[in-house]
């Protein structure tokens, strides 16, 4: 196995794009159940999943790493599915597995195969480059989904990390008023700063009805149904956090207010820029694995 070759399996076109970039760099590269894609004359593309994996030892799962918790995430329909027990059942120790925030029962597996895992979805470049194209692709889908105008509306966002902090700073000079709810006391106090106003569960029988967008990021649910009862009539609410999400797939038929459930927003919007994000991670994270 060569320590400038790379096996990518399965995902959008963001792998498609981390492939050109990586061979770019002048790395080998082979894909495996990745989207029919115009490659590159020298990007090879591998029959099965065994041939895939022979050639590299440095192997790049997609974002995310599965949709059903039982096969990899492919959006290729005619490729066959490739279950997650087969990829786990043929890595070696000789192995690096390169994941975006690898669930913990996977985890558990690989670590019992001896294969390295680098998440780089804990990577402070990945994450701040991909928080900003998160930001970008909801500000279009709030655009084109709502029916007033950002600049008359008041909006309750839900976390302050680094996805909230980029769709922060960008929706901020559009719309009348950020309030923000997070727990965590610094980045309180750094939203403040930053002209946001954060709230806590006591403010919320004063602050919800004022609201007609909520944007959630945190993967937990923070509202009860006595509390999403009292959010402004025509309050649409979008949720890009993961599973297991910020509010259940039924809330429009229990509380009829819009729910648009956003997953993947920089594979849809900016598949080019997100796959070389990604190409650039992994260059980087290589420099200290290979």
């Amino acid at each position: 196995m060569e320590t400038s070759s790379i096996t990518i399996l399965g995902g959008d076109m963001r792998q498609c794009y981390a492939a050109e970039y990586l061979y770019s760099l002048g790395w080998n590269v082979i894909c495996c159940h990745t989207p029919a894609f115009p490659f590159k004359s020298g990007i090879m593309q591998a029959d099965s999943l065994t041939d895939a994996l022979e050639y590299s030892r440095f192997i790049l799962t997609p974002t995310p790493l599965t949709r059903d918790n039982k096969n990899l995430f492919q959006t290729e329909t005619n490729e066959p599915l490739c279950p997650l027990d087969d990829l786990w059942d043929s890595l070696t120790s000789n192995h690096k597995l390169a994941a975006c925030n690898l669930p913990a029962e996977h985890r558990k597996t690989l670590e019992n195969t001896g294969c390295e895992i680098l998440d780089f979805g804990n990577d402070a470049f990945f994450q701040n480059q991909n928080a900003a194209l998160t930001a970008e692709g909801l500000l279009a889908e709030v655009i084109r989904c709502t029916p007033f105008a950002l600049s008359s509306v008041n909006i309750l966002l839900l976390g302050y990390g680094c996805c909230g902090t980029a769709i922060g700073k960008l929706f901020r000079p559009l719309c009348r008023n950020i309030y923000l709810f997070e727990q965590d006391i610094e980045k309180q106090a750094n939203a403040r700063k930053q002209g946001f106003s954060p709230i806590c569960t006591d403010d919320f029988s004063r602050i919800l009805p004022e609201c007609r967008l909520v944007i959630n990021t945190v993967p937990t649910s923070i509202m009860d149904t006595a509390q999403l009862a009292q959010l402004h009539s025509s309050c649409h609410i979008f949720d890009i956090a993961s599973a297991p999400f910020g509010f259940p797939a039924d809330i429009t038929e229990q509380c009829l207010l819009p729910h648009f459930r956003l997953p993947g927003i920089p594979g849809r919007f900016s598949p080019v820029t997100a796959g070389e994000i990604i190409g650039r991670t992994i260059e980087r994270m290589a420099e200290h694995a290979l």
